[in-house]
């Protein structure tokens, strides 16, 4: 006999409590509201209470509705002019929190509507997470669901980078244990502990459970399925916006390995989409500085060493002489379909207005944390600097510069060859990046559809011997590499060539095609300069005319749309994706993603409706002795005839009894007795006939052991 006690209903309330309290801060965490703990407490303590009282009397409910009905009805035919400001006002409520949720740039005045909204937002969210719990744990008395549907809206948010909801994830499951225990300790009956000694023994193992979680090491990479992967993402392509399993991008690899994907294993044929993944707003065409990397080795690129400072409001001083003219430009980026946390800017950058993370030698920077979202401005030096001032500058040749000469001390000696040979009649430091650029440009073909590196091989002596041909890495990875042999420092950049035209005014559509490598050279007065080996972009200094070295806005790409991709089919977390999340202005692509988000989200709450609901009428149903014996003998009759013994219609259940005995099955006879005596006999089986049911049921046909003795207790 279960054991309901004022203790256990005070116990349950608390926990149905702690339970709505943990999940409700983790969605306001999500939603970046600032709440006092001690205000949502106090609400949910209130909303579960009355969701405890309404949900027990369904007369009550049933009161509700009709008394909702009936008042809708009125101010539909008598006060329509009310009914429909309240209409408009819900109307209004609904497209806000779309806003606020899903589009990065908010319209003027929308933090108004943030804070005419806001108490709404937390008591709706409050309430109808109360409601939730309380009818999963308090009215179904489903521990099990209970922690599933807190797992599945934590996990969620995780995956949506949300990072706080991992450790809401591990107090709610830790509460969900010790709820676990309250429940099944009501199921069970026997009143032999007490219920504080049932507590510490819950606490206990709940809070070994939690340290493990915290401290198990978690910089395991996860299996990978990828044909499975991919049926799901054809599925459902919002979800490839989501975090992708390695973890957070707060840990420390996320600084230096942001482009990882796209510099190691250089080589191989590669891919285009003309997916769009940022918007940007700019004056003029610019090269967008993802990451920069001084180490070649083994035929991938590398940071040797990454000194890093943090950044808020913070400006950087001018890596040019003092001489050199400049003004300060701005341009405004808004990520569509990219989830990273690297801060793309033009060099050199000026100030940048998010916080972020920076390396002092290159300036590449990254978001403190979690992944850029929202809109930023990065305004930068717009240099004049001509080629025949860069004529009379000399390469900058110090220590300080040492990690720019490195390249593998088993390269073949026939590329420094190569480069001392295309250089040698060139007197200055500039002639000679120029000749080295234009040999790469004039002589070298570029294609996407190239082979593997042979094994063994490195990586820029194939490509320059014997391939031949290749796309942007192997153009900027040889330019640097022969630099470097003949004395002259380089490094290898990596982000976006904006397209030459923008598609209206001043906004250009940046699509996943535009990743692209090039070089950089640091120059005595102008700085590092922007140099660009592919064959199929115009050179950034062809004469003596003022050129800008931050970007290329008098340069004419001969097709926007070859340019070449970096990403791999496996790139990391920062890799482009599919599901445009904002931007300058709304698309086609957007709505319809949106959509199937939201039909998504829709289609599992109404099966985890339908089970809720399933699960109540079930029980209900088995309420009786009789019902619950007719259900579990059909149970059987199902699960022999799965093996292979189908009871035929011309068979008596004596008949089949037999022929059931003669296959192994002991006892069957008894199980037969009992159901002609329930249906030929009309008479009501007893408790212990249903126990011996589901006891058999268990013992001979594979069913999960289950405890408890009612008719209405399921077999899981």
């Amino acid at each position: 006999m279960k054991v309901y006690t004022w203790k256990f209903n005070i116990i349950e309330y608390i926990m149905t409590s702690l339970l709505t309290v943990i999940l409700s801060l983790s969605v306001f965490v999500g939603l970046n509201f600032k709440v006092d703990i001690v205000e949502v407490t106090s609400l949910t303590l209130v909303f579960v209470a009355l969701s405890t009282i309404f949900l027990k009397r369904p007369q009550l409910v049933v009161t509700f509705l009709s008394t909702f009905i009936l008042v809708d009805l009125y101010y539909f035919y008598m006060r329509k002019d009310v009914l429909t400001k309240v209409v408009l006002e819900i109307d209004k409520y609904v497209n806000w929190l779309y806003i606020y949720m899903s589009e990065p740039n908010w319209p003027e005045g929308f933090s108004r509507l943030t804070n005419k909204y806001f108490f709404t937002t937390v008591l709706l969210s409050v309430f109808l997470i109360s409601l939730v719990i309380t009818f999963l744990n308090r009215i179904l008395k489903s521990y099990f669901l209970t922690m599933l549907f807190g797992i599945l809206v934590l996990v969620f948010q995780w995956y949506n980078y949300v990072d706080k909801a991992y450790a809401f994830l591990v107090f709610y499951v830790a509460a969900s244990f010790i709820n676990m225990s309250v429940i099944n300790y009501q199921k069970a009956g026997n009143g032999k502990a007490s219920i504080a000694s049932l507590l510490v023994i819950a606490i206990l193992f709940s809070s070994i459970s939690t340290a493990i979680a915290y401290t198990a090491p978690k910089n395991f990479h996860p299996l990978v399925w990828q044909t499975l992967n991919d049926k799901f993402y054809a599925a459902f392509p919002f979800t490839k916006t989501w975090r992708n399993g390695i973890g957070s991008t707060s840990d420390a690899n996320s600084f230096t390995t942001d482009f990882s994907s796209f510099s190691q294993d250089l080589g191989g044929p590669e891919t285009v989409s003309d997916q769009v993944v940022m918007r940007v707003k700019a004056d003029e065409s610019l090269y967008l500085r993802g990451e920069v990397f001084d180490t070649y080795e083994n035929n991938k690129w590398t940071n040797s060493v990454v000194q890093h400072s943090f950044g808020r409001d913070n400006y950087f001083q001018p890596e040019f002489d003092k001489n050199i003219k400049y003004t300060i430009k701005s341009v405004e980026i808004y990520p569509v379909a990219m989830d990273t946390n690297i801060i793309f800017s033009p060099w050199q950058p000026y100030h940048v207005n998010i916080s972020n993370i920076y390396d002092r030698s290159t300036l590449a920077m990254t978001t403190a944390g979690r992944h850029v979202k929202s809109g930023y401005t990065v305004q930068y030096y717009k240099t004049e600097i001509s080629a025949s001032s860069l004529e009379k500058d000399k390469v900058v040749n110090s220590s300080d510069m040492s990690m720019y000469l490195q390249y593998p001390s088993n390269l073949p000696e026939r590329v420094k060859e190569l480069a001392l040979s295309i250089t040698k009649d060139k007197k200055t430091d500039y002639d000679k990046v120029k000749a080295i650029e234009q040999y790469l440009r004039n002589t070298y073909k570029y294609n996407l559809d190239v082979p593997d590196t042979p094994q063994g091989r490195d990586f820029v002596d194939y490509f320059l011997f014997d391939l031949k041909q290749g796309y942007c890495t192997y153009f900027a990875t040889s330019m640097v590499i022969m630099l470097r042999t003949i004395g002259l420092p380089a490094r290898y950049v990596v982000g976006f060539k904006m397209p030459s035209q923008p598609v209206l005014g001043s906004e250009y559509d940046i699509k996943e095609s535009y990743a692209h490598a090039w070089v950089e050279v640091p120059f005595q007065n102008s700085g590092w300069v922007t140099f660009e080996p592919t064959a199929i972009y115009q050179e950034t200094y062809a004469g003596a005319s003022s050129v800008n070295n931050s970007d290329v806005s008098a340069v004419q790409q001969k097709n926007d749309s070859s340019t070449v991709p970096l990403t791999k089919s496996n790139a990391n977390q920062n890799s482009v994706q599919n599901k445009p999340i904002g931007g300058l202005s709304k698309n086609n692509t957007s709505n319809k993603n949106t959509h199937r988000m939201v039909l998504f989200v829709a289609l599992l709450l109404l099966l985890a409706i339908f089970a809720a609901i399933r699960y109540v009428l079930l029980k209900r149903h088995l309420s009786s002795r009789r019902s619950a014996f007719l259900y579990y003998y059909n149970k059987i009759l199902k699960r022999l005839k799965r093996r292979g013994f189908k009871r035929y219609d011309s068979e008596t259940t004596v008949e089949f009894q037999n022929r059931i005995l003669d296959m192994g099955f002991s006892d069957f006879d008894k199980i037969t007795k009992i159901y002609n005596d329930l249906v030929y006999g009309n008479m009501e089986p007893s408790e212990e006939d249903i126990i011996y049911i589901k006891e058999y049921l268990k013992k001979n046909m594979g069913y999960k052991k289950f405890s408890g003795s009612k008719p209405g207790d399921l077999i899981n």
